[in-house]
């Protein structure tokens, strides 16, 4: 089979029609499978999608076996496991594709860019509480190339449901990954060292911000805590290669409010050399906007530049 669904779903029922007719309505003209990765729900999602077994002669459905709820890194990895297709999408049942090209574009991007092990996309988040949609980056045409360092540094791809695996690349995650807590942002960040990452630049899918989301619940404070106490983890699944990389990111985070507890397995040896790109990052994002309209492109290049070769 050409591609396949990954359907992740702990109990969904409020969300998963939507989720399962945006499935349904993609424009994908060959035979695909929906792998549904229930984890142990209590209401009744895994009845509602059975509802939809036979409703559209293009998908099949395969029910990975019930088993006690594990979390959402280990079904993940269990669902990983069972897809043999070619190229495999992510969907989690409280989000929802919103475009009928999701799937069409990023196979066609996939077949076209033998480079990359996967296909992110812009999306939109929606913050349920406040009914509010919002672009994840502003749209334009055509894609972008994203590489590990640059999700360290901003985690363009944001959630799963953005994405569409290379399986033969999927294949090669090392085990010891699922034993840490890793969502889409580790998993990615390890796909990278298998191949470029295309980022499509318009928006596809949608993120569900809701009361009941695991990361959801936490606070500001408590998100930056824990993206601080996975960094050596991180580090060490990744060789050591990217340090330097999550050495900045913890700077910021810290910077920016995360916890004051001990610091982090490996040392920050290299913190101070990037002072001066986080004291770019910290100027108001208004104050950028008026400067770039103020100040002659060439100038901008030369700054880059310097703090590149500083950093």
């Amino acid at each position: 089979m050409k591609l396949s669904i990954l359907l992740i779903t702990y109990n969904h029922a409020r969300y998963i029609r939507e989720a399962l007719d945006s499935v349904l309505w993609q424009d994908i003209d060959f035979p695909f499978e929906v792998v549904v990765c229930d984890d142990a729900s209590t209401d009744h999602t895994r009845e509602i999608i059975a509802e939809y077994v036979g409703k559209d002669p293009r998908v099949s459905f395969r029910f990975l076996p019930e088993v006690p709820n594990m979390g959402v890194t280990r079904n993940y990895q269990r669902g990983f496991v069972a897809v043999e297709s070619e190229y495999v999408a992510a969907l989690e049942g409280d989000d929802v594709w919103c475009s009928p090209q999701k799937l069409s574009q990023q196979l066609a991007f996939l077949e076209a860019h033998r480079e990359c092990s996967v296909c992110g996309c812009n999306y939109f988040v929606y913050s349920e509480e406040q009914a509010r949609y919002t672009e994840r980056v502003e749209r334009e045409e055509g894609f972008r190339y994203l590489d590990s360092r640059q999700l360290i540094a901003d985690n363009l791809i944001g959630n799963f449901s953005t994405c569409m695996y290379r399986t033969a690349a999927l294949k090669r995650l090392p085990p010891a990954l699922f034993d840490l807590r890793a969502y889409d942002w580790a998993v990615n960040i390890v796909m990278g060292r298998f191949g470029l990452i295309g980022f499509l630049n318009t928006p596809l899918s949608i993120y569900r911000i809701h009361g009941a989301g695991t990361w959801s619940l936490l606070t500001h404070r408590q998100k930056l805590t824990s993206q601080l106490e996975v960094l050596p983890q991180y580090d060490a699944i990744t060789d050591g290669i990217f340090r330097d990389d999550f050495d900045a990111l913890a700077v910021r985070l810290r910077a920016a409010g995360a916890g004051a507890g001990p610091a982090p397995a490996f040392q920050f040896r290299r913190a101070a050399r990037f002072g001066l790109k986080l004291l770019v990052q910290c100027i108001p994002p208004l104050f950028v906007t008026i400067a770039k309209q103020l100040v002659p492109p060439v100038c901008w290049r030369v700054m880059y530049k310097f703090i590149g070769r500083r950093a």
